[in-house]
């Protein structure tokens, strides 16, 4: 009663999950496994720990199943949870067996076993349930009897051992997901808090649209740049979707661990114009993984917003002057087009002919480098540190 209760512990104390394995371990003299897979099968470092979770992963992929799939393969993906599944009988896939014993399989242990390249429990008999199944993870428990063989095994006391653990496990379990749920949903309002004034949507590195601003969904519509469907953000345009590839790739490069939350190479930013021709900056900021610490798969989440233009301080011309070299007039309209981002509106204001605001354009195109409108507003933006 005593080591359940402990087990129900670690609903709030995830690191403390280890030491209950090895107490249950030495308790019940069995080798036991709470470990998380992703997809494709790979150990996770969340629960029991990521090198037991290779251990127990690598049994598993040497049985192998009916349609040529593994052990792991199965469990993962088609299993019932709560179900025990004898290692053994798993070779077969008969999941209508719970018996622990495998003298109806002749061999079968033989054919699992490869020389020096096995774990020690790779010949014990066991029991198997995966135990929880998320969007991109599964849980497996396992209990392998190291005392006995398969000859020596209590099929009874063994299959209730593993019925009382699991009992005591899954609500741990359930438990602990649904403070994790809170947690982070506790930390995308915080995310957010900074945000409130502005164009702001917050999604996972699949998409997902995690929360947003008010005026997020408009904001993206408005530029044609991306827009909701079914709980995604669809990204349409091809900059705020290589920007945002650019930061997946550098969160999983070894590079990027050692870096603070505050580095700027954790921000992307991408101009685009609206139909009406007026630019708006796209700035995507990586939120570094908000599961990092639960034992779940970290992945990064994105802060994308939308930036409306502002007025250009008339301080600005002088620096268009002193650091491209352009002439008065030329700095006067490369101002007035970005903020206005007509060139007929800006004519007009200006009081110049058309052919007039050609060549300046032209000549502040040679001087600054840019080669389009948005490029030129993209740099006097920047300039005036107003995004």
């Amino acid at each position: 009663m005593e080591l359940l209760l402990r087990v129900l512990e670690c609903s709030t104390q995830s690191e403390a999950w280890p030491r209950i394995l090895e107490a249950i371990d030495s308790s019940l003299g069995c080798k036991c496994f709470l470990s998380e897979f992703d997809d494709d099968g790979d150990p996770l470092s969340g629960f029991g720990g990521e090198a037991p979770a290779r251990d127990f992963g690598a049994v598993l992929e040497r049985i192998e199943t009916e349609g040529g799939r593994t052990a792991l393969q199965f469990l993962i993906s088609e299993a019932s949870l709560y179900y025990p599944y004898c290692k053994t009988a798993l070779n077969r896939h008969t999941p209508g067996s719970n018996a622990v014993s495998s003298q109806d399989q002749p061999g079968a242990e033989d054919q699992l076993s490869v020389a020096d390249a096995v774990p020690p429990f790779q010949q014990a008999p066991g029991l198997i349930s995966p135990v929880w199944r998320g969007d991109r993870t599964t849980i497996l428990f396992g209990c392998f009897f190291v005392e006995h063989t398969p000859e020596t095994v209590d099929v009874a006391v063994a299959s209730e051992t593993f019925r009382r653990l699991t009992k005591a496990i899954s609500p741990a379990l359930s438990l602990h997901f649904q403070l994790e749920k809170e947690r982070v949903g506790n930390l995308m309002q915080q995310v957010l808090l900074s945000s409130l004034d502005r164009s702001v949507i917050l999604i996972s590195a699949d998409r997902n649209i995690l929360a947003a601003t008010p005026t997020g969904s408009t904001a993206f519509a408005d530029i044609d740049a991306a827009e909701p469907r079914r709980g995604k953000l669809v990204v349409k345009n091809k900059l705020i979707e290589a920007a945002l590839q650019d930061l997946s790739a550098e969160c999983k490069s070894p590079q990027q661990n050692s870096k603070s939350p505050g580095n700027a190479d954790q921000t992307r930013s991408v101009y685009v114009t609206t139909a009406d021709n007026v630019p708006r900056r796209v700035a995507i900021e990586m939120v570094p993984p908000a599961l990092a610490d639960s034992g779940s798969t970290s992945t990064p989440w994105f802060l994308v917003s939308v930036s409306e233009p502002a007025d250009l301080p008339e301080e600005l011309e002088q620096v268009l002057q002193d650091r491209y070299d352009l002439s008065q007039s030329e700095a006067h309209l490369a101002r007035n087009l970005t903020m206005t981002g007509s060139m007929n509106e800006t004519v007009e204001h200006l009081g110049i002919t058309r052919n007039t605001a050609k060549t300046h354009l032209r000549r502040i195109y040679e001087k600054t480098g840019a080669h389009t409108q948005l490029q030129l507003a993209s740099l006097i933006y920047r300039l005036a540190g107003l995004f």
